[in-house]
């Protein structure tokens, strides 16, 4: 599909062919799950996991962005480190980003034996919403790493992919902040909207392929039809791609349990 939307844009067949060794988000799933499963098989604990993944965040982190001569082999080696080049920037690059799911695992093992799951998420949310509006206020500040602001190349715009120590320990907080925040709501919600979410999350992997299916097969239309976009444009195809992404993951869990029970 991206090769398609490329190809159809007037792109030329030697870059619109590089889609096929795209990286970004599904790829970085790809290789954390199997590295995950060496790291179980040699039984490292999710301490020893952590530290690792902040030994190769460290080294990535401050280590100058690699250009190979070859692009193709530039944006194959750009799934595990900081490529740009030749058009092609790496995203989610494997050593950079390890960290956020080995905190997550070490976090969510944690949550698994902790008794009292109100008194630790009030004492996540008390400490990570002052230390957020801290980072946040000082990204702003010094206009840093995810928070700086270049000029109109695809590198230069994508750079927030390749995360600085400091970025990285922002986006933790934050995403510890959230996880207490919906943690609390979820609580005072009805039983339907937990429900639905819950049911959603699950479903996560299958909207997140059809919403990209979705969002590239309206970009390969839209260079034939090339129609003019605006803001109330936007919004209704954002709304109908998530509304549209989560009936069609939804249908599609039904049909392969129906499937598998018969």
């Amino acid at each position: 599909m991206y090769f398609l939307s490329n190809y159809a844009a007037g792109v030329s067949l030697e870059y619109s062919l590089l889609s096929f060794l795209a990286n970004d988000i599904l790829q970085f799933a790809g290789i954390t799950f199997i590295v995950v499963a060496i790291f179980k098989k040699l039984k490292l604990s999710y301490v020893q996991i952590l530290l690792i993944a902040i030994l190769m965040s460290l080294i990535v982190s401050y280590h100058p962005d690699i250009t190979l001569q070859n692009m193709y082999l530039n944006q194959l080696l750009g799934n595990f480190i900081e490529t740009v080049g030749q058009n092609i920037v790496s995203c989610f690059p494997f050593l950079n980003w390890f960290i956020i799911p080995a905190a997550g695992m070490l976090f969510g093992n944690d949550l698994k034996r902790c008794n009292d799951k109100d008194k630790l998420y009030k004492l996540v949310l008390r400490y990570t919403s002052i230390t957020a509006v801290i980072l946040l206020i000082l990204g702003f500040i010094t206009r840093e790493g995810m928070f700086a602001i270049t000029g109109g190349t695809v590198p230069e715009k994508l750079s927030y992919l390749h995360l600085s120590m400091q970025d990285i320990v922002l986006l933790i907080v934050i995403i510890l902040l959230a996880g207490s925040l919906f943690y609390f709501i979820s609580k005072k919600a009805s039983p339907k909207i937990n429900n639905f979410i819950k049911r959603t999350s699950k479903n996560v992997t299958a909207i997140y392929i059809v919403q990209w299916a979705l969002i590239l097969l309206l970009t390969y239309v839209n260079q034939f039809v090339d129609v003019e976009s605006n803001m109330i444009l936007r919004s209704v195809t954002f709304l109908a791609v998530i509304i549209l992404s989560i009936l069609l993951a939804e249908g599609y869990g039904k049909i392969k349990s129906h499937i598998r029970r018969n």
